[in-house]
């Protein structure tokens, strides 16, 4: 539902407390840059050339190793990398004063992100417009073509209210309202769609970019943030990571969305509701050089499709190599280990995983035993089944033992039909 940011912050009796951060030392937490830390760095950098072996680097210069260190954070050059630690720390003293600027007053704006995580820190960082959550997770059941957009939320909603939300009613009036309020995005001076690189906001961009498509449905301005990374996060899940200083930085990377990155919505739009995995083949193929971010994702996406090895899609066999690997565990510790460093391309939240675990547990032939001892995850112990351990050898084949029916997008994947598409991997 639409919400003021300005009117949330308004709230707050007192400058609101920084959200929970991730403990010192976690790959997905934030770190300050200060330029005395940089300047260090590329001191060090240079005398570690200048003692090797190799007479090129011996000949490099201070510049070059500055060079080195502001690409390693994605800026093209050391007085890019410079003027962000300079930034970064004005929006921080900002914020912890209780005095952000405000910057998207100029004109009548409309935020649009599929989750509610960064309406909070929008708000604390100082921004007045509107805010729109789109949350329908596109990356878990049926995405395929209907006849109608009404039909398309009847299809949402009886799969949501299935596996999250027992109330069908409420899950189709929120995704109902969600969709008119989405029409009003046109009535906006700007929409500004916050989204990054995995799967779970490619998908939901893929959708947001063929509904824009339309010139009766634009706003005069519509524009766009896709990012892949974070100065000084070494693990870059996404923008909910990060803390409300980093907001007024990232509104700076926004650019207008190009007629070339509709067309690549509308493409994987289509390739996604497919029946078969053919176009979303075809699609990542080209690399879409338009927004690179949205053929990865795909990729990753196709990645659901079960192995051809062993029938266990990427999350499954991820999770059967944690277990291999690492021993028994609690299922929160296996969530953080699969998220945070096995997963190449992070996009799936807890309840989709508690989904999956459920999943490889409670089949005819189990891949995991999981005893609940609790309800938090953390009292949920897992671990692997000797069947398992054969999966993981490949000496087993998930969908001959087990009945399977679910979806990739509009591929349906039962076992108990043919054909059943796999891929390599």
């Amino acid at each position: 539902m639409i919400k003021n940011l300005a009117a949330l912050r308004a709230q707050f009796s007192t400058r609101p407390p920084a959200p929970t951060q991730f403990a010192e030392g976690h790959p997905c937490r934030l770190n300050h840059l200060s330029l005395e830390q940089q300047k260090k760095r590329a001191r060090d950098l240079l005398k570690q050339w200048r003692a090797g072996n190799d007479p090129q680097e011996q000949q490099r210069k201070l510049s070059d190793a500055q060079h080195v260190i502001a690409k390693g954070y994605g800026f093209k050059t050391w007085a890019q990398l410079k003027t962000y630690i300079e930034q970064a720390r004005l929006a921080r003293e900002a914020v912890a004063e209780g005095r952000p600027v405000t910057p998207d007053t100029a004109l009548q704006t409309l935020h649009i992100r599929c989750g509610s995580d960064i309406e909070y820190p929008l708000a604390v960082a100082g921004f007045g417009g509107d805010f729109l959550n789109v949350p329908d997770p596109y990356v878990h059941g049926p995405v395929i073509e209907t006849a109608t957009r009404e039909e398309f939320i009847q299809l949402r909603a009886t799969y949501l209210s299935h596996a999250y939300q027992p109330d069908y009613e409420q899950v189709l009036a929120d995704l109902t309202q969600i969709a008119h309020e989405l029409d009003t995005a046109r009535d906006y001076d700007a929409v500004c769609l916050w989204f990054e690189h995995d799967p779970h906001d490619q998908l939901m961009l893929a959708g947001l970019l063929d509904f824009f498509h339309a010139p009766a449905q634009r706003p005069p301005l519509l524009k766009m943030i896709n990012i892949t990374h974070f100065p000084g996060v070494e693990r870059f899940n996404g923008i909910g990571q990060l803390p409300p200083e980093a907001m007024p930085l990232l509104w700076d990377q926004f650019a207008e969305v190009t007629e070339a990155q509709y067309a690549v919505g509308k493409q994987a739009w289509a390739a996604i509701r497919s029946s078969t995995p053919q176009p979303l083949i075809d699609l990542v193929a080209t690399g879409t050089p338009a927004m690179p971010t949205m053929a990865r994702a795909l990729d990753r996406f196709l990645k659901q499709l079960p192995s051809k090895r062993n029938g266990l899609n990427l999350t499954e066999n991820l999770t059967l190599q944690i277990l291999t690997e690492r021993g028994p565990t609690n299922a929160a510790r296996l969530f953080g280990a699969y998220t945070n460093t096995y997963e190449p391309l992070a996009f799936m939240g807890d309840s989709g995983y508690w989904q999956v675990l459920d999943d490889l547990a409670q089949a005819a032939h189990p891949a995991v035993v999981m005893e609940k001892q609790g309800e938090k995850p953390n009292t949920w112990q897992i671990a692997l089944t000797d069947f398992g351990r054969e999966l993981v050898e490949n000496k087993q084949d998930w969908l001959e033992l087990n009945h399977v029916d679910r979806w990739v997008g509009g591929i349906h994947i039962n076992s108990q039909s043919e054909p059943v598409f796999r891929i390599d991997g």
